[in-house]
């Protein structure tokens, strides 16, 4: 084989590329089908409402239609705001898909304002996305309403492991801090000659880790606890003193680390007490210092067993789309939900649609079983825990099996649902925009499932 090396001493210049974009390709087949005019009229309330002052019709106009398909196309492929903005800036296709040759002065924008136009969209808002993308693929004929599988999923929260040590040594940085930073900025509280013992808190969080005997836990724990409240309790004595024009001085990361330490440090400190003391944990406590709406949730799976986060309802049409159900709730406990999920359904669907549901033994109760009956539900696929007694007879027993299997079909598209966005752990690191992760992430995965059957890569109605 002979060589040619051509090229190679050469220095690359700038220069014009031609890309030809076929009507096939997946994402114009997407656009194409995308209902626009709906999505803006969803997403038109926020806009308005974050507008500055609420004056939406004064300024610089917001390119809607673009911003709308970035916001698309970084919930699709899971793309951070600057991998959003490079890869429009590389990609003919994505600025096809962007509205190149249909908006006037087109441009791809910055990651700041791809940030900033996606935390203007509420979390209920992104939640009506997600489901109006099921509504699509029902009304493209990729999707049947009439049946429906009901199942829950965790999505852990953007939180280190809630231990006492880790947060007790967390709240003594936040609280070296905020000390940090009156110092630096306030002039009369530099005559203060005190810093935080850093150093002996952690080296008593080491103690408490490798001491291996048990008996020794109690005590190495109160001995942290004891100094952790002594060093604490010097910077919240100060707080006391500062002023609002103190506080305009702070960086906005040490604002929100102050906040922090008021709302959490003298509650959190007495309940790890009254953990020390009664060796119960109190209802209630903190399990995060950055987020609020967390909760602990146990399963009886190897190497599974807690997690930390919010739980959310999903339905799973045929056809293979999903539908959330907004969650009020952190817990959203699965037999108090399935009302709400079947109202949903009737909402996006209408009544009388539904006419197939199945779930796992989580959701039987009496009342929901009589809620799918006054419902005119033809199948109910209510799986029964053995100590609700006997199966009813009035189901046959391979119309029960056939329900049991195909509930089981969700399970796989949970996982799908997780992979390929932040329902399974989120990056976000507030109680709002972690909300609004596990929501885009289905409208994501529902995304992908009107490409894949625009492409013809699943058979319509696919179970």
């Amino acid at each position: 084989m002979s060589i040619d090396n051509q090229g190679i001493k050469s220095k690359l210049e700038n220069g014009s590329v031609t890309i030809f974009v076929t009507d096939n390709h997946p994402l114009i087949k997407l656009a194409n089908n995308i209902d626009w005019e709906r999505l803006y009229q969803i997403i038109l309330p926020d806009l308005k409402a974050s507008s500055f002052k609420g004056f939406w019709w004064l300024g610089r106009k917001l390119k809607v239609r673009i911003h709308l398909a970035v916001y698309i196309l970084q919930q699709l492929y899971n793309k951070t705001d600057r991998q959003t903005e490079y890869s429009i800036k590389d990609n003919a296709v994505y600025q096809l898909f962007c509205g190149l040759n249909i908006v006037d002065k087109f441009h791809c924008p910055d990651h700041t304002k791809i940030e900033e136009f996606r935390s203007r969209l509420s979390p209920s808002t992104q939640n009506k996305l997600a489901n109006e993308i099921t509504v699509l693929a029902v009304h493209l004929g990729y999707a049947d309403a009439g049946c429906m599988d009901i199942d829950s999923t965790t999505q852990e929260a953007n939180m280190a492991y809630p231990s006492d040590v880790n947060l007790l040594v967390k709240l003594a940085k936040i609280a070296d801090k905020v000390w940090h930073e009156i110092q630096d900025k306030i002039s009369y509280f530099q005559l203060y000659d005190f810093k935080l013992d850093l150093k002996k808190i952690k080296s008593l969080a080491r103690t408490y880790f490798f001491d291996k005997k048990k008996e020794n836990k109690s005590d190495n724990l109160f001995n942290l606890w004891v100094t952790t409240h002594h060093e604490v309790h010097k910077i919240l004595k100060l707080n006391i003193a500062l002023i609002e024009e103190d506080i305009k001085k702070f960086s906005w990361s040490t604002k929100k680390a102050l906040v922090q330490l008021q709302e959490h440090a003298r509650i959190y400190l007495k309940d790890v007490m009254h953990y020390v003391i009664n060796g119960t944990m109190k209802k209630g406590k903190a399990l995060s210092f950055h987020l609020n709406e967390v909760s602990c949730f146990t399963k009886n799976t190897v190497g599974d067993a807690l997690k930390f986060g919010r739980r959310f309802q999903l339905g799973r049409l045929k056809g293979n789309f999903l539908i959330i159900k907004d969650s009020s709730n952190v817990r959203e406990e699965d037999k108090e939900t399935l009302g709400g999920v079947i109202n949903l359904h009737e909402n996006l669907f209408g009544k009388s649609t539904l006419h197939s549901v199945a779930t796992d033994k989580g959701y039987y109760s009496k009342e929901n079983k009589d809620l799918l009956i006054a419902k005119n539900i033809e199948e109910i696929g209510l799986q029964q825990p053995r100590h609700a007694g006997s199966l009813p007879p009035d189901i046959r027993e391979e119309l029960k099996t056939k329900l049991v299997n195909r509930r089981a079909g969700i399970e796989p598209l949970i996982g799908h649902c997780k992979h390929g966005g932040q329902l399974g752990k989120s990056r976000m690191k507030s109680d709002k925009t972690t909300l609004s992760a596990a929501y885009s992430s289905v409208f994501s995965f529902n995304l992908r499932q009107i490409t894949r059957n625009l492409m013809g890569k699943t058979a319509p109605m696919a179970a």
